[in-house]
């Protein structure tokens, strides 16, 4: 039985994605696959039990008889965390082991998520290259390219990590970095002795969110559209424009969420004139009731906040920035772009893993 531990050098890398796209994968290879996050940070009760958000959602797809109990041997709560400032901490080392064990049982591989970036987990002896070595796993980093930096990081991953260094992956690379990434960074890498097994690009799905998600990280009361709110917008756009500007630059971009004062009535019909997966009302302005009517009709969400438009934008960004891979949607398309951009073949070679007939 072989262990992944699936780490990045920096948090909201798409770790969840890489292990959920590569598990799916593996397994319609012949493989038996299982998950657990050994430290977790999501509380989410299953079965009476409290585990992690990511890796109750991950197991569920990938091996759904695994015991829940087992998904997240550690969770970190403020309890824990006063414990360790009070040097009172108890031994999570055997709470781990024993955790993949359960996990692990009848598996060929494991894949084992990490938690934020490298360092995260220091505090209670959890840091990446402590929990691959508890684990005795290989480690594989995914990493956000970002520029130069991103690529120092890498290498410092690889001497951190040591022997238990995999490869890399990048995800969500921007259209105007593949051929740099792919005639520079790669084979600089390589030459140094690091894998790099896939570069995903950027994708409007897996980078999409639904109005449901963006009004809970909003705090938005629902006014309107409720059947809607599980539709995935792909962008956004501010609604600061004269309403014949509006209708024009509206008809060109489909799945979109318009944010808008509540005090522009003119905007937020226009917005429902054209394919629009929600409407942001700011300033704690109520739209009007003929409104709220049509939108019900159309079954597009109507969110209301308190902040102005300026500061709802960078929670919009906020959000963003924290996607997680949920709903079926982005779960195939998690493993599409792993059958299409990561190289499984010598993944499983690199990891010592015997083919499947």
């Amino acid at each position: 039985m072989k262990v992944v531990y699936i780490a990045s050098v920096t948090s909201y890398a798409g770790k969840s994605l890489a292990a959920l796209g590569i598990g799916l994968c593996l397994r319609e290879r012949g493989y038996k696959v299982g998950y657990f996050k050994p430290v977790g940070s999501l509380p989410a009760e299953a079965k009476g039990t409290i585990t992690d958000e990511d890796a109750l959602f991950i197991s569920q797809r990938l091996d759904p008889a695994a015991p829940v109990e087992a998904l997240c041997p550690v969770l970190l709560t403020e309890e824990l965390t006063s414990h360790a400032f009070a040097g009172r901490l108890e031994p999570l080392d055997s709470k781990i082991r024993d955790a993949l064990c359960r996990v692990a049982k009848g598996k060929d591989v494991v894949l084992a998520g990490g938690l934020g970036d490298l360092s995260r987990g220091a505090l209670f002896g959890l840091c990446a290259p402590a929990v691959a070595e508890l684990l005795d796993a290989r480690a594989l980093i995914v990493a956000n390219y970002k520029g130069n930096s991103t690529v120092e990081d890498i290498i410092l991953a690889r001497q951190v990590l040591a022997d238990r260094f995999l490869g890399v992956v990048f995800n969500s690379a921007a259209a105007q970095h593949m051929e740099h990434l792919s005639e520079h960074v790669k084979p600089h890498l390589e030459a140094r002795g690091l894998a790099v097994l896939g570069v995903l690009p950027q994708d409007e799905v897996i980078g999409s969110i639904t109005a449901r998600e963006l009004a809970q990280h909003l705090g938005a009361k629902v006014l309107a559209g409720e059947k809607g709110l599980d539709e995935l917008i792909k962008r956004f756009v501010v609604g600061a424009m004269s309403v014949s500007s509006a209708i024009r630059y509206f008809r060109d971009m489909d799945d979109k969420a318009v944010i808008t004062g509540g005090d522009r009535p003119d905007i937020q019909l226009a917005a429902l004139q054209t394919s629009t997966r929600a409407l942001v009302l700011t300033g704690n302005l109520y739209p009007s009731a003929p409104l709220i009517q049509r939108a019900n009709q159309l079954g597009v969400p109507i969110l209301l906040v308190g902040d102005d438009t300026l500061a709802t934008v960078g929670h919009i960004e906020d959000a963003m920035g924290r996607l997680r891979v949920r709903g079926e949607t982005k779960v195939q398309r998690a493993k599409e772009l792993m059958e299409e951009h990561f190289d499984l073949d010598r993944f499983a070679s690199l990891l010592g893993l015997k083919k499947r007939s």
